[in-house]
């Protein structure tokens, strides 16, 4: 059996294994993600998707919360994906290093509001998009590939968004290993060497409009290759595929929600920061401060102090240090404006000894000196986790309530949360998905 084929049974057993806890775990990553969406819409990469799908006479009948008018599913998708990461505030699975959130989500409520398709259907087709991408970035070395210059997400995005797509239009195991194949046909996602501008976030939105078509494609008849992923995606990423996992949960299950607005290597890197300020050394006189990251995560983060815009300031150390150290380190908009002035010298290194927890635990060292001369060192590994779900629930619906602002309907601002958290119960997802326009755009 093929890796493609592999993985079209792999999302069925994912959701399989799922618990009621799973399901609300799934609503929990819809309503976070959504918010990343909702908080998207004013970033700079908003206006100039919204011009590009004016100028290709882009047209449909889909209202999304990222667009005004109406527009095709796959503009829908690709431009709600996009902004979904653009301030790098979605879940990821570390172990994989996919960001699944932002392919499959946006993907799965497009295309059940397109189909009349409910809540639950929804919640079963994340489970299964999430276990599909997951599982295909964990078998191909996860944040290894940072290292060959792949990002993880733009490489199986695609294959998540198109196992999900292909639940959602109830396709069975053979035609969702087209759907893979036909997805996987158009593999690639380089890792951008410079900056991430707009290159870098359009390769998200891409895999999920491909993913989505993919799958009507394959329900319309079209074939592909069942050894994509054996042969030539194995050649072009540098590594063969491991042996398939075997884990007791969903892979949903062990995703992170992120507590800062910026690239994920930088969050163990604040947690340290917490526990040094939590013991009293005061960080804020410090006159450097070094931030040392595992070698593989070194790839795409950067200490710069002057940034050509918000998304390359979310890959910076020192924007994220400058926003730590001004309590703003869970703002997006700390992102989106100038470095503090009196932010202090921020190094970024590598510790190569860091290597050895890859891929699931993504730690960082981080050196303070301070001015009497002293030296403070503080080591994070792995990913903070709050297991608790409701903690959980409380945490994403905060989040939701900053990034959505304060302007526009308040009540429909604090109901939203709670229909979104019942989507197993949900019958209208355009009704939903209308809904979330409103508070988008006030």
């Amino acid at each position: 059996m093929s890796v493609l084929e592999e993985l079209a049974g792999c999302g069925g057993r994912g959701l399989g294994k799922a618990r009621a806890d799973t399901r609300i775990l799934a609503a929990l990553h819809v309503l976070d993600t959504m918010g990343c969406v909702a908080a998207g819409v004013s970033h700079p990469l908003a206006a100039q998707l919204s011009a590009l799908v004016s100028h290709t006479g882009d047209r449909g009948d889909m209202h999304s919360p990222a667009l005004t008018g109406t527009h095709s599913l796959r503009a829908t998708v690709l431009v709600e994906s996009v902004l979904a990461h653009a301030d790098e505030y979605d879940a990821l699975h570390p172990a994989s290093a996919v960001v699944p959130s932002a392919v499959v989500v946006p993907a799965a409520l497009a295309v059940a509001d397109l189909e009349g398709r409910p809540g639950s259907a929804v919640i079963d087709s994340v489970v299964v998009g999430y276990e599909v991408a997951v599982e295909a970035g964990l078998r191909f070395g996860g944040p290894r590939l940072y290292e060959r210059s792949w990002w993880p997400t733009a490489v199986f995005g695609a294959l998540g968004a198109a196992a999900a797509t292909a639940h959602l239009l109830d396709l069975d195991r053979a035609a969702t290993a087209v759907s893979l194949g036909l997805a996987a046909a158009g593999l690639g996602g380089l890792l951008s060497q410079d900056e991430l501008a707009a290159g870098h976030y359009l390769l998200a939105g891409r895999a999920a409009a491909n993913g989505v078509e993919a799958a009507y494609l394959a329900r319309a008849g079209a074939r592909a290759s069942p050894t994509l992923l054996d042969g030539p995606g194995a050649a072009a990423l540098g590594v063969a595929a491991a042996p398939g996992s075997a884990g007791a949960r969903p892979h949903l299950e062990s995703c992170v929600f992120k507590a800062y607005p910026c690239a994920l290597p930088l969050h163990a890197a604040l947690r340290a920061l917490d526990a040094l300020a939590a013991r009293q050394v005061p960080v804020g006189t410090a006159r450097r401060i070094e931030v040392l990251l595992p070698t593989a995560l070194s790839r795409f983060v950067t200490a710069d102090r002057v940034s050509p815009g918000p998304t390359e300031a979310a890959a910076s150390a020192s924007f994220a240090v400058g926003a730590w150290l001004h309590g703003a380190a869970g703002d997006v908009a700390s992102f989106r404006g100038e470095l503090p002035p009196d932010t202090p010298e921020v190094v970024l290194g590598r510790a190569p000894d860091l290597d050895a927890g890859l891929p699931d635990h993504w730690g960082a060292r981080v050196v303070v000196h301070l001015p009497d001369g002293r030296r403070v060192v503080r080591e994070e590994t792995g990913a903070a986790r709050e297991t608790a779900l409701p903690a959980l629930t409380d945490m994403v619906t905060a989040k939701f309530r900053r990034r959505v602002g304060t302007t526009g309907d308040g009540l429909l601002r604090e109901r939203w949360p709670a229909r979104c958290l019942a989507l197993d119960a949900v019958s209208d997802i355009r009704d939903l998905r209308l809904a979330l326009s409103a508070l988008a755009r006030p």
